[in-house]
């Protein structure tokens, strides 16, 4: 969302100030995520950052809380742009008069106020990051350990103010040593009760208040750590209720209801009536291959990438997607049909058969004309996040079970079972391959699962995620989304089709 231009400065409230804040009153104040989707010298594909300050600046300056390298970042400036808090929300302020700073794609020439899920990159073919902030109380900085929070505060203040820093840090060495000297104080004061133990029952009656006040910690404590007990033995038992392998007959009933989808053709209805059917051969690139699934209550489900495409848009060199977009934008009807086939069934479906989720779509210009017309391209620009979900009614019926309590099932270390055709389609035999990941967080994350250790490709987008049960069963958990580096990926939760 644009904001107003405005002229950026360093203070030392938003470096220095809101730090301390975070530190001493971290239960009023919300923190953000910069998840790195670029390996470069300083940081790795699916490292996060916790951001607790209100004014950070991204850069290859060493005064620069988040750094990047020449040699891998060579189009980023030494001061390239920066994210700062104000009363409406956090904003990212391009600061380079060299170098552009895109956000989903876009060219922002003036402050842009971010929204979770969108994509920061700086200069074209620069590193991108995800800017995340957490669901509910999770975003708060009290939720951060104080330790955490030292630590973040150290790494995050600039560096003009390291100074200042130094005067802070004397500031409290200080209150520490005037804290040792009241500790050393009140211990003389229990020696010197313990040389006057004789003296009355008044001395007695006072060790007798400090003895029971002990007992009651030693019990609270006591009673802490049985529930802290129980708590790790409900997740445990969580764990191993979803860990199981799935049974060959299980298996066979997920294969019979899982389908490669097939883009067959596009057809595009100009404003003016006139028809243009496009084929594989006409325009490749825009007949991907994916997979999908059918659920026992007859809807057939994958992901919205794979119906609409031509909305998910993470290239500028992706002219034909591009092309479809900006005529859809301009007023003409797209209409693009799907072969779908499993095993032992086939069907057909459109694009309009469909239902998705739109909300959070974004419309704008980007730095292409594909039409010629002198101007930038017009665009509506789709996010991989919880919304890369489509589905439509069928007369048909699966196999496959939704999840009933998904916050239950998804626990850190759970390995999931990913089906689908990364191998793409063979017309006189085709499988649906198993592939697997692991659950890397307790729960989900803005309606999505993350996890790690994945082995599904590209050609399983919209395929099936599941998870398996001790008698050998499988319940779908998700649909396969997007992967990031070699290992971490992102599985939309089945409980956000709607």
């Amino acid at each position: 969302m644009a904001g107003e231009t405005m002229q950026y400065k360093r203070t030392v409230k938003g470096s220095v100030g809101a730090g301390m804040g975070a530190i001493f009153n971290g239960s009023g104040r919300q923190y953000y995520i910069l998840q790195h989707k670029d390996d470069t010298k300083f940081h790795r594909v699916g490292e996060s950052q916790k951001i607790i300050v209100d004014q950070l600046e991204l850069g290859r300056s060493k005064e620069c809380q988040v750094r990047f390298d020449e040699e891998y970042c060579p189009t980023v400036s030494r001061r390239h742009a920066a994210i700062v808090k104000d009363a409406k929300g956090w904003k990212l302020i391009p600061l380079s008069q060299t170098n552009s700073t895109l956000v989903n794609g876009m060219v922002v020439n003036s402050a842009w106020y971010l929204e979770n899920g969108d994509e920061i990159q700086l200069s074209k073919g620069g590193p991108r990051l995800g800017f995340i902030v957490p669901a509910g109380q999770q975003s708060l900085v009290s939720t951060i350990k104080l330790t955490e929070r030292l630590n973040l505060f150290r790494q995050q203040a600039l560096r003009p103010y390291k100074t200042a820093i130094g005067v802070l840090s004397g500031i409290l060495l200080v209150a520490l040593c005037a804290g040792g000297f009241f500790l050393w104080n009140q211990n003389s004061e229990i020696v010197k009760l313990q040389d006057d133990l004789a003296k009355g029952d008044e001395v007695i009656n006072r060790l007798k208040d400090v003895s029971d006040s002990l007992e009651q910690t030693v019990r609270n404590l006591k009673r802490q750590n049985e529930r802290l007990i129980d708590k790790t033995d409900n997740i445990n038992r969580r764990l191993i209720m979803f860990n199981g392998e799935i049974s060959e007959e299980a298996e066979k009933l997920v294969l019979k209801s899982t389908y490669i989808v097939r883009r067959e053709s596009i057809k595009i209805t100009y404003p003016d009536g006139h028809i243009e059917v496009l084929t594989p051969n006409d325009a490749p690139d825009l007949f991907g291959l994916g997979t999908g699934f059918l659920l026992e209550d007859g809807r057939f489900v994958t992901a919205r990438h794979l119906v609409e495409s031509h909305k998910f848009i993470h290239n500028l060199d992706d002219h034909e997607k591009i092309k479809l977009n900006t005529m859809e934008c301009n007023g003409c009807d797209i209409e693009v049909s799907f072969g779908a086939y499993s095993t032992d069934h086939a069907f057909t479906f459109t694009n309009k058969q469909c239902v998705v989720n739109g909300v959070e779509d974004k419309i704008g210009r980007i730095e292409v004309d594909t039409d010629g017309d002198g101007e930038q391209d017009l665009v509506r620009l789709a996010l991989l996040n919880n919304t890369d979900w489509a589905y439509l009614r069928t007369s048909f019926r699966g196999t496959l079970k939704v999840c009933e309590d998904i916050e239950k099932t998804i626990v850190k270390n759970t390995k999931l079972r990913v089906y689908g055709y990364p191998g793409g389609y063979d017309e006189d035999h085709h499988t649906a391959l198993r592939g697997s990941c692991v659950v890397a967080k307790n729960g989900l994350l803005n309606g999505m699962i993350v996890v790690t250790e994945r082995n599904f490709e590209p050609g399983n987008s919209g395929g099936p995620v599941l998870a398996v049960k001790p008698d050998g069963n499988a319940v779908v958990v998700g649909i396969v989304s997007s992967g990031y580096g070699d290992t971490v990926g992102h599985i939309v939760s089945i409980t956000n089709l709607k």
